[in-house]
Order: C-alpha cells, then sequence, then structure tokens
C-alpha cells in the first residue's frame, strides 16, 4: 500500500512539472508570436498593403478621375457649347472617342444650358428637376467642390449600377456651362477590389468623408451603407475619417480587426484595409492545438514508461532485499518473516509443519583449502541438490553458512 501510494506520488509529481513546464513554454511562445504577429500586422503588413492597393487604384479609379478633369477643362468641348450645340453628332463622336481610347464603361455632357443628356451614341434625354434621376444634376451644379463621386444608376446601359466622376465644366469666364465625365462599372470595380482582397487577404473598402461606402469587395459589408452602421467600426469612425493616416483597431462579438486609413486625395475618398487579426492567428493556433495533442500523448507515455519502470525496479529491490545472490534461495530475514507466517498458518489450520535443517561438513576445510571460489560452488551446488530433491512439494528454502 505504502509503496503503491509513492509511485502514485511520483507519477502526480512527474505529471506537474511536465505540464507545468509545457503549459509554460507553449504559452509564453504563443503569445510572444501573437504579439509579434500584431506588431507586424500594424506596423508593416497593413501599410504596405494599403500603399500597394492605392497604387493599383490609382490604375483603376484615379486615372478616370483625371480623365474626367481634362474632359471638363477641354476647350472643344467649351467651343462646342458656346457655339449653340450645333451639330450633336460632333459631341457624340468626342464622347465616344474618350470611352473608347480610355476604356471606360460610359462618358458623358449635359449642358447646363438645353439640359440634353449627351452620351457616345447621342442625346439620351433632357434632364428634369421634376425627375428623381436627374438629382444629381442639379446637385452637381449648386456643389461647392469641382466634382463629386457618385453611385448611381446609368440610364444609357440598362440602368447598371455605375460609379461616375462628375465634373462641373466652366467657360473662361467662369460660366457654368454643364456636366462631364466618365463612368466605371460598378461590377468591374468590385471585381478589382474582390481580387485585391483575396490577393492581399484583407478586407478593402472606399468611404467619402462623411463615412458611406462607396466600394467594397467585402461579402461582410454589403449590407451596410456607412461605416457608422458598421458592429465595432462605429466606435472609431469619427476618428478614422479626421487623419489622412492612421491605425485602428475594433472588435465585434466574432472577430477583432486591425484597421489602416489612408486619404486618397484624387478622389477625396479613404482606403480602408483592415484584417481580421484571429484569422492571421489561426495557423498559429493550429500549432497550439497540435502541441496539446503532442503533450497529452507524451504524457502518457511518460506515465505508462514512469509506472513500468518503477514497478520494475520496486521488484527487483525486493528480490534483492529476501532473496541469496550466491544460492538463489531466500535469505535470514526473509525466511524469519517467511516462518512467522507459516507457523501462524499451521495453528490456526491445525495442520502438521515439518521442517529440515541441514549442514554442510568440513565447508570451512573447503573455504581454507581451495578458497572462497570453491566454496561458493559447493553453496551453489547444494542449493541446487536441494531446489531439485523438492521440486514437486511445497517448499521453503533458506540458506545460511
Amino acid at each position: 500500500m505504502i509503496d503503491l501510494l509513492h509511485r502514485r506520488k511520483l507519477t502526480v509529481i512527474l505529471c506537474s512539472i511536465l505540464s507545468i513546464s509545457f503549459l509554460a513554454v507553449s504559452l509564453i511562445s504563443y503569445f510572444a508570436s501573437k504579439n509579434a504577429i500584431h506588431l507586424a500586422l500594424v506596423e508593416k503588413e497593413l501599410p504596405l498593403t494599403s500603399n500597394a492597393i492605392y497604387a493599383e487604384l490609382q490604375k483603376d479609379l484615379v486615372r478616370p478621375f483625371f480623365i474626367s478633369s481634362m474632359m471638363a477643362s477641354n476647350t472643344f468641348l467649351h467651343d462646342w457649347v458656346a457655339e449653340g450645340e450645333h451639330h450633336p453628332e460632333l459631341i457624340s463622336r468626342y464622347l465616344k472617342e474618350n470611352k473608347e481610347t480610355y476604356k471606360v464603361f460610359t462618358s458623358f455632357f449635359v449642358s447646363n444650358k438645353t439640359q440634353r443628356y449627351y452620351y457616345p451614341q447621342g442625346v439620351l434625354k433632357t434632364v428634369s428637376p421634376k425627375d428623381k434621376a436627374d438629382k444629381w444634376f442639379y446637385r452637381v451644379r449648386d456643389l461647392k467642390e469641382p466634382y463629386e463621386i457618385n453611385i448611381d444608376y446609368d440610364q444609357a446601359h440598362d440602368n447598371t449600377l455605375t460609379i461616375f466622376m462628375n465634373f462641373k465644366v466652366f467657360s473662361q469666364q467662369q460660366e457654368y456651362l454643364g456636366a462631364t465625365g466618365v463612368g466605371l462599372s460598378m461590377t468591374r470595380l468590385h471585381q478589382l477590389l474582390s481580387h485585391y482582397e483575396q490577393q492581399y487577404q484583407k478586407n478593402i473598402y472606399l468611404v467619402d468623408r462623411h463615412g458611406n461606402i462607396h466600394l467594397t469587395g467585402s461579402n461582410r459589408l454589403h449590407d451596410s451603407r456607412s461605416i457608422f452602421d458598421i458592429v465595432g467600426l462605429k466606435q472609431v469612425a469619427q476618428a478614422a475619417l479626421a487623419g489622412k493616416q492612421q491605425d485602428f483597431q475594433y472588435s465585434t462579438p466574432d472577430e477583432h480587426y486591425l484597421l489602416h486609413v489612408q486619404y486618397m486625395p484624387e478622389v477625396r475618398l479613404f482606403l480602408f484595409v483592415e484584417s481580421e487579426e484571429n484569422k492571421a492567428i489561426a495557423k498559429l493556433r493550429h500549432a497550439l492545438y497540435i502541441n496539446f495533442v503532442v503533450f497529452f500523448l507524451v504524457v502518457l507515455a511518460t506515465i505508462i514508461l514512469t509506472k513500468m519502470m518503477v514497478t520494475l525496479y520496486q521488484n527487483k529491490l525486493a528480490l534483492i532485499a529476501t532473496i541469496d545472490y550466491l544460492t538463489q534461495l531466500m535469505n535470514r530475514q526473509a525466511f524469519e518473516t517467511l516462518s512467522l507466517n507459516i507457523l501462524a498458518d499451521s495453528r490456526r489450520s491445525q495442520s502438521p509443519l515439518v521442517m529440515m535443517m541441514l549442514d554442510i561438513d568440513h565447508f570451512k576445510k573447503i573455504n581454507d583449502n581451495y578458497g572462497h571460489a570453491a566454496g561458493d560452488q559447493v553453496l551453489r551446488s547444494v542449493a541446487v541438490i536441494l531446489k531439485n530433491a523438492v521440486r514437486e512439494a511445497r517448499y521453503y528454502l533458506s540458506l545460511e553458512w
């Protein structure tokens, strides 16, 4: 019982040392790696990714912005309006050339004087303040800024959702002539942002200074029109729109986000690039779980091996303590203990008990004349003879000299 308690105590101590050591090393390593990943995302990966996406967007979004700006300052357009807007085919051909040359989805000009909406195929319509679809034109006319970026339905292309670069057109005398610009297909831009999101493994969206989301490739934002409507993000939305380049963090019930905000002055939009931290550390967490499984198997194997070795060692100690090494018979200590038990059993059961004592004659002379090695051999031989003589009976042999 005492040996069993000692073995259990040894097992518990060993498992405790292994568990505490492993958990300490694993958790310290995990949190250190997690902190390193967090710093790498905030200080390096997000800013670099934002700059890379900015450069890509310059080709896809800023370029049409400058095209619209050049169209608004084109003297051909100014002269054509000043001459009374005769020969509409001239402006249509001009718009068509802009569309085909710069590979945009559409191009247009709306005259403030005649209220006509010109596009590459001719005159689309005459705009009216009573038509809800034409409110954008009067809004642009009353803008303090020289342009706006607006997402609307393109009536010239089956009401396809389009992002328009609407620029105000002024004559050299600063007379308002109308609005011109180009449009980009929202489907195309959404595909581009989705491509960037997959390439960089980030959520990307473009936001104006009022917090309205103009463009995104993120599925989780499809139901949101403003960053002030997004759980978690709305807490930092005002601060995110206050600067030109900043880093933020916010959380939802399911995720923790790291956000980098960069202002794009060319189009007056904020580029939001965010990373889902839990996804970034998913591999690290997976490795931690694998470590726990390996640790459990190691501890289990250690317990089994420890029990086996302790049992083997204790059996060996017990054998050494009770068996004479030379003759492989019980020694005096074991015999005394065993004989007392046998005598007690005999008294209780009233059964006869036979005890036989043998003496080796002239054993001292053998040692003196032939040496202790010869004496040891004699003892071993006698032990073998005794074992063979009582092989079939219940016996207890002890040898003392």
